[in-house]
């Protein structure tokens, strides 16, 4: 009886120890997939990491790109511009005279014409031995128009009266660049001196306007006098900055 009460102990002792060893065999295999799993999320974690670095790294990439497309396109609105520029300035370069070239005048007029043969047309036809000659008055003034804007170099002028009894008549005038119908820019010298001398050449004087850019050329004569004045002209040219 002794004997089997032993041999059932030790039966029982064995069944515990083998339970123990299944137990700390679970645990181990526990350990191992838990080591496994945190070893799998924190690869896992650090490919994220790393996926998340790329992105950001190709999300500044983009920016700079962008940044750099919005420089290149700044740069092409400029040079955009630029050209925009010298196309405006070449089709003005084609259309406008070229630098001491004589810009016609499609339509000259004067305030008034003292009589038929010396209307304001006579002074642009090429011919000083025919003349322009207004009305006595005052404010008088000569038109010269253009067909197009142009810039003004000089204007050149021969005075109507060559002789030494009347060639003063010229004296005073004023030379203006037409800007527009209203606005007006004066040339230079002022107004015309007079100078002592008879004959065309002596009587013909050159007024520079400097470059300013209008419709046209006009002359003013004003005088202080109670009976007025008159406007004559033998010649009158305008060219071209």
């Amino acid at each position: 009886q002794a004997y089997r009460v032993k041999d059932e102990a030790n039966e029982i002792r064995d069944e515990v120890h083998q339970a123990r060893v299944r137990e700390l065999d679970a645990r181990r295999a526990l350990e191992t997939t838990l080591v496994e799993t945190i070893a799998l999320i924190k690869s896992q974690v650090t490919e994220s990491s790393l996926f998340v670095q790329e992105i950001r790294t190709s999300l500044v990439s983009l920016e700079n790109e962008v940044r750099d497309l919005t420089d290149e396109m700044t740069e092409f609105k400029d040079e955009m511009a630029d050209l925009k520029e010298e196309m405006a300035d070449l089709k003005k370069t084609q259309t406008e005279g070229k630098s001491g070239e004589l810009i016609p005048a499609v339509r000259v007029e004067q305030k008034s014409t003292s009589r038929a043969d010396c209307s304001a047309d006579k002074a642009v036809d090429g011919n000083v031995h025919t003349q322009s000659h207004t009305a006595i008055g005052r404010n008088l003034w000569f038109r010269y128009h253009f067909a197009s804007a142009e810039r003004v170099g000089t204007v050149k002028i021969v005075n109507g009266k060559i002789d030494a009894v009347y060639y003063a008549r010229l004296n005073g005038v004023r030379v203006v660049v037409m800007v527009n119908n209203v606005h007006r820019v004066p040339c230079q010298p002022n107004s015309v001196a007079v100078r002592e001398g008879t004959g065309i050449q002596a009587q013909t004087y050159i007024v520079n306007c400097g470059g300013v850019r209008g419709v046209g050329v006009e002359l003013n004569l004003d005088t202080t006098t109670a009976l007025g004045a008159y406007l004559e002209l033998r010649e009158i040219e305008v060219y071209a900055a």
